[in-house]
């Protein structure tokens, strides 16, 4: 199953799919499910792509 990961809209607490909690406000992974789909539809929650890694710095030791 599609994992993607999702935070709430602006100003909502979205349940997460098992009753357990909430979405984390700064998004979490979940698997694609209906209720997912659901939510993204009815735009309770934004899909969001995790920031690219930054490189490592190179010491200035040389």
């Amino acid at each position: 199953m599609q994992t993607i990961r999702i935070k709430p809209a602006d100003g909502l607490r979205v349940r997460l799919e098992d009753g357990s909690g909430y979405l984390a406000e700064d998004g979490q992974a979940v698997a694609l499910t209906g209720y997912w789909h659901r939510r993204l539809t009815d735009g309770d929650v934004i899909e969001v792509q995790d920031a690219p890694a930054k490189p490592a710095r190179k010491s200035a030791e040389g």
